[in-house]
């Protein structure tokens, strides 16, 4: 899958789950810090990615997810 289509289907899950603005998101964007993204909002965007992309991402690498970029490295790595 192409890293940008990987970017549109997360700033899709991040404008419904916490009303950010697709315009609003870089690859560099920190997740809790520049999008304001709770704890909670973050696991419903896991949960949410997990479904969109078939996978399942382990408890253990969310920690690892601090920017966009992290999730977007993540899911082309981990995605057919």
């Amino acid at each position: 899958m192409e890293r940008a289509e990987i970017i549109s289907q997360i700033t899709a899950i991040l404008e419904d789950v916490a009303e950010v603005s697709p315009e609003d998101v870089t690859e560099s964007s920190v997740l809790m810090d520049d999008l304001d993204l709770s704890s909670m909002e973050i696991l419903t965007i896991v949960a949410d990615l997990e479904e969109t992309f078939g996978l399942r991402i382990p408890e253990k690498e969310l920690r690892n997810f601090v920017t966009m970029g992290d999730l977007v490295d993540y899911l082309a790595a981990n995605v057919g």
